[in-house]
């Protein structure tokens, strides 16, 4: 972008959202990033950092995806939006900006009073029969970021066709300055805009709970933080009503706050989230600490065992569901579980003990959305579970997302049950691992930011599909999967189709395990997963990451 844009979005600078302190307090970097380039509405939607400019988040950016939303819904002939949005900066403001450019486009919007998780936008999108929801949040990143989240009529993300269709209308979009919106106030007087119905939010915990059903006396004790976030009060009506009472709420990281204040990371995948959990923890001698992210779809746990807090990655948590779900459900026809491909295969082990279908899919949620949605007429499948190595997990498909409020009674259930008979979750892990095999796992991510940092990662996955190695740490490589070419190729010759849509993400299998590289969809980095059979994955994980990134 020139000088002359910068200036034109100066002048525009009274009435963007963003305050004059605000920017003001910003570093010329900072300024210049935010007019190096435009955002993009992607496949998954929108996230960036709230400022002033074509590359970051304020009314005028915000007003083009709206826009661009009503354009798309003219073309299909559809009329309906439900809105939600959580704790962020500029959440509620962003909310109602969508809301207006859609109604001044004739848009009917049911807008979220107050603040939302993200599974109950999803479920709200499909009990009002509307043709698009929208979550405003950031998930789990820093409090300087926000985000647009666009779900389809199924409550589920939409996929990649979809997604590029009202992309296209989005980024075609030129007058950013121009957008009509009509008056806030007066569209909700009208009922242009309406509210969600309240009877909505108890319909969707009364699902949760018949899922659960009641939880046993025990003397478990949970420490819960919500960092910030919207998890609550939903969580704690919720087990509640369930008949537990041994919930301990970390105070201060129970406040509403967009600052995050008194949380180091607001992402339940990492440790550090738990450093105040853990230490209410050790005051109320609890067994289980459990933590959700901003817009409770994530949830991570950590579990008292033998004197100490062990910290469940998304893997092992997953697992633990998984077979809890197979193990104590009653499937009228044959359970289908679904995970992305790069979460542990030992999902499909416990899958084939209880005659449960595997499903794998590409990384995305929306993908795990799109498997739920074809088994809806079906009459002899049926959706059982879907997971993610990332802390996401769905239970039961009325939602079409992950959804860290179905799995909060669901795991104190089953802790509680443990508990009474002297056991706990990890106890269970280890006994699925003596019964399937020990299937460890690690992810580590490396950010580059910038142009330059894209380039870098480019690179990488250029490298590593051009010069594959034979052997990788003493393991000779079976088979080179490759989702951009769509194709896999064997060590004896063989090659085939990879029957999944496009994505980049390189897959190396190995006879124990497998590695995986994919490049982030929403931030600067890039991932490195690896699954192998062991029982020293932090030692074999590490050199395999030192080998292929040159540390």
């Amino acid at each position: 972008m020139n000088g002359l844009a910068r200036e034109e979005w100066e002048k525009h600078l009274n009435g963007s959202l963003i305050t004059e302190e605000m920017y003001g307090s910003l570093s010329e970097a900072d300024h210049e990033d935010a007019h190096a380039e435009e955002l993009k509405f992607g496949t998954a939607g929108i996230r960036g950092k709230i400022g002033l400019g074509p590359n970051r988040l304020n009314r005028y950016t915000v007003e083009k995806v709206a826009y661009g939303l009503s354009r798309q819904i003219r073309k299909e002939g559809g009329g309906r939006v439900v809105i939600g949005y959580d704790i962020r900066r500029l959440s509620r403001e962003f909310s109602e900006a969508i809301a207006s450019v859609l109604a001044e486009n004739g848009i009917e919007v049911y807008l979220s009073e107050g603040y939302i998780t993200t599974p109950e936008l999803s479920f709200f999108t499909r009990r009002h029969g509307a043709d698009y929801g929208i979550m405003i949040t950031a998930s789990h990143n820093p409090p300087e970021y926000n985000g647009i989240k666009v779900y389809g009529a199924d409550g589920a993300q939409l996929t990649d066709a979809p997604a590029a269709a009202l992309s296209d209308e989005i980024n075609g979009i030129e007058d950013v300055f121009g957008i009509a919106s009509a008056d806030f106030d007066e569209a909700l007087e009208r009922g242009q805009i309406r509210h969600i119905d309240y009877r909505n939010y108890e319909d969707y915990q009364e699902k949760v709970k018949s899922l659960t059903g009641d939880i046993p006396a025990s003397d478990l004790s949970v420490v819960f933080s919500s960092l910030h976030g919207t998890a609550l009060p939903v969580a704690e009506y919720i087990l509640r009503d369930l008949g537990f009472d041994g919930l301990h709420l970390v105070e201060a990281e129970c406040e509403v706050d967009s600052d995050f204040s008194h949380v180091k990371n607001p992402n339940p995948e990492e440790p550090a989230a738990f450093t105040g959990a853990r230490a209410l923890g050790g005051e109320a001698g609890a067994d289980l600490l459990i933590a959700t992210d901003p817009d409770a779809d994530r949830i991570g746990i950590e579990v008292m065992h033998e004197g100490e807090y062990v910290h469940l990655n998304g893997n092992q948590l997953g697992i633990i569901l998984l077979h809890n779900r197979l193990n104590t459900t009653e499937f009228e026809r044959t359970p289908v579980v679904v995970k992305s491909v790069v979460t542990s295969d030992l999902s499909r082990k416990v899958a084939d003990k209880f005659g449960a279908e595997s499903v794998e899919v590409l990384t995305g949620f929306k993908y795990i959305g799109a498997v739920a949605k074809s088994l809806e007429e079906d009459t002899t499948r049926e959706f059982a579970f879907g997971y993610e190595e990332s802390y996401g997990y769905l239970i039961s498909d009325f939602v079409r997302d992950k959804d860290a409020i179905q799995i909060v009674p669901a795991i104190v259930k089953l802790a509680s049950e443990l508990k009474n008979a002297g056991l706990t979750l990890v106890d269970r892990l280890e006994e699925i691992y003596a019964e399937f095999g020990h299937q460890s796992e690690k992810m580590i991510s490396h950010t580059f930011e910038g142009l330059a940092g894209r380039e870098k990662i480019a690179e990488i996955m250029d490298q590593f599909r051009r010069n594959t190695p034979g052997e990788i740490e003493g393991r000779k490589v079976v088979c080179f999967e490759d989702y951009l070419s769509g194709e896999r190729r064997f060590d004896d010759g063989r090659s085939e189709a990879i029957d999944l849509p496009r994505a980049n993400v390189i897959k190396v299998h190995f006879e124990d395990g497998w590695i995986a590289l994919r490049p982030s969809g929403t931030e600067p980095k890039i991932k490195l997963y690896v699954s192998l059979t062991t029982r020293h994955i932090d030692e074999e994980a590490k050199i395999i990451n030192d080998m292929i990134f040159g540390v």
